[in-house]
């Protein structure tokens, strides 16, 4: 999914970052020009600036969300605004399979839906419905969990 944002160091520059859904790999463009990155500690990008130097931002996580921060000069920026608490709640709840006696099964298709719920929440394109998106993953998951553990559990009898 591509987020674009400015940052305060780059006043005439337009940004977009990339992140990959699979992977959580993330590519950063400025000015629609592929942006290099590091392979020194934590990967910074090295943004150009206007007096030829490079400005080294490092992508920072953020739980629960997959859209990581940019620290630049010790100065952390949001590339995009923060989840609010309820938004949090929604997107990780299918998780809560991994705690509800799902173990490794639960865990594995929460984590995913979770994934899931986090992109789907970040769609601005889909306004409003974008809830009943999220409620009908968290449903989906929950039944396809009890429907893989009882198929697994007729296997194993």
């Amino acid at each position: 999914m591509k987020h674009q944002f400015t940052l305060p160091s780059f006043p005439d520059s337009n940004f977009e970052i990339e992140v990959s859904f699979w992977t959580g790999k993330q590519i950063l463009f400025k000015d629609e020009v592929l942006v290099e990155r590091s392979v020194e500690i934590g990967k910074p990008f090295l943004i150009p600036n206007d007096n030829g130097g490079i400005v080294k931002a490092y992508p920072k996580a953020t739980f629960p969300d997959i859209i990581p921060v940019l620290e630049i000069n010790d100065l952390k920026y949001n590339i995009v605004e923060k989840l609010k608490w309820y938004q949090a709640v929604l997107a990780v709840m299918p998780f809560s399979l991994a705690f509800i006696g799902g173990g490794a099964l639960g865990g594995g298709i929460g984590a995913v839906a979770s994934l899931l719920n986090l992109q789907i929440l970040r769609n601005e394109k889909l306004g409003k419905i974008r809830y009943l998106y999220v409620v009908n993953v968290t449903i989906a998951t929950y039944a396809a969990y009890f429907f893989l553990a009882l198929m697994i559990k007729q296997w194993i009898n």
